[in-house]
């Protein structure tokens, strides 16, 4: 099992900073400060053997929330500084995205870095910045009515990711794109022998029409595709019949469905996979000398913002029992309620590094002991404070010492 590290890109400050200094997410040095100790990480996460290391895409966040709008861009400084680990962003929002400039950057980077990048597409939910970025009042997931026209575009513009990259040249007359546009075609193209005699099959027929269009670099490589997911059974099929690896974040019993459910489609599409394999788990983690002083770490780190912030979108869905009224949305009473449900359904590994090994252990006999990765939300990332650096590196030495080997 590889274990992939995606540290928070939140400003770590205090609430009463955050007040003070607001929009704190516009402070130039309060950014700056954060990117360095981003930065600081990877470093880190390289040298003690970590296999990956991603984050989230996110924009328009003033109050400090995550922070870093363009994955790729950055991961090129830090690729150039690293020796071995692999770069997943998690996620490329792809319906807030030309699909073909996003797979011309994909390919581009694999050039750059070879072997040094996956990539992760996820459907969005934030109406803030998807519909800013997309000047479409009704793309995000989550959103009243919009949920099914949010995965078609999801699904269209992936595929055209992938076209872009296996084909030399391809046409696309799809209900919400068009390759090239319009898809009936560019007359008049000036250089449409130069095209025929060089270019890719079909680009431009006997009129001088571009009826083709062809995509370029290729990947030097494919990367391979994450697509992360609370319990849908829709991505779980999908992942499966395509071969992407899917990263899962609700609860075990949901883990353990969609295990089933991917296994079993994947067969169904000619693949004959092991329970676990194909699969990945987001899980938030957090070492102490004591339970207690890793489950308060975990209440100020990832308790506080998914209780201030995460839960009001309907990220806590994953963490709901029987005993929840189906009718509401999860919402826990406060960081300390809600650290503890994450910690009861899994979504949470807390304790002593001994105690976490039994976690994780246990997050993959869920999965007939067989687990391809394991993704670390890592929320120590966000502590204010002269402290935060130590903490955070112990976190890190703990887990590649004394976690990590029993992993493999």
């Amino acid at each position: 099992m590889k274990t992939l590290l995606m540290p928070s890109t939140t400003i770590p400050v205090t609430p009463e900073e955050r007040s003070a200094r607001r929009p704190i997410g516009r402070d130039a040095e309060a950014y700056h400060s954060m990117l360095t100790g981003y930065e600081r990480l990877a470093h880190w996460a390289d040298g003690l053997g970590f296999d990956a290391f991603g984050s989230t895409e996110h924009h328009f966040q003033t109050e400090g929330g995550e922070s870093v709008p363009n994955n790729l861009l950055l991961y090129a400084k830090l690729a150039a500084r690293t020796e071995q680990i692999m770069f997943v962003p998690l996620s490329i929002i792809l319906p807030a995205h030309n699909p073909i400039s996003v797979a011309e950057d994909i390919a581009l980077f694999t050039h750059m870095f070879p072997d040094r990048l996956g990539v992760g597409f996820a459907r969005g939910y934030q109406t803030r910045w998807m519909q800013t970025l997309a000047q479409d009042e009704s793309v995000s997931a989550f959103q009243p009515g919009a949920d099914d026209r949010n995965r078609e575009i999801f699904d269209e513009y992936l595929s055209l990711v992938e076209r872009a990259w296996d084909e030399d040249s391809f046409h696309h007359d799809g209900k919400h794109f068009q390759v090239p546009f319009p898809a009936t075609g560019i007359p008049n193209w000036p250089v449409a022998d130069w095209t025929r005699a060089y270019g890719g099959p079909g680009e431009v027929d006997a009129d001088g029409t571009v009826r083709r269009v062809g995509v370029l670099p290729k990947p030097l490589r494919r990367p391979q595709i994450f697509i992360p997911t609370v319990g849908s059974p829709a991505t779980a099929i999908e992942s499966a019949r395509k071969g992407r690896t899917l990263l899962h974040s609700g609860n075990r019993d949901l883990l353990r469905t969609a295990a089933d459910l991917y296994r079993d489609s994947a067969r169904e599409h000619g693949r004959d996979l092991r329970l676990g394999q194909g699969i990945g788990a987001v899980r938030k983690i957090v070492i102490g000398d004591t339970f207690d002083e890793a489950f308060d770490l975990a209440v100020r780190t990832s308790g506080y913002w998914f209780q201030n912030f995460f839960q009001e979108f309907g990220i806590n869905e994953g963490l709901r029992t029987p005993d929840d009224d189906p009718h509401r949305m999860m919402r826990l009473e406060d960081a300390r309620a809600l650290t503890r449900r994450m910690y009861e359904a899994g979504g949470l590994f807390c304790g002593t590094a001994d105690q976490v090994r039994d976690q994780v252990e246990e997050l993959r006999n869920t999965c007939g002991g067989e687990l391809d990765w394991l993704v670390w939300e890592f929320w120590a990332q966000a502590l204010p404070g002269e402290e935060a650096a130590e903490i955070q590196h112990h976190q890190l030495r703990t887990y590649a010492e004394q976690i990590m080997p029993a992993c493999t």
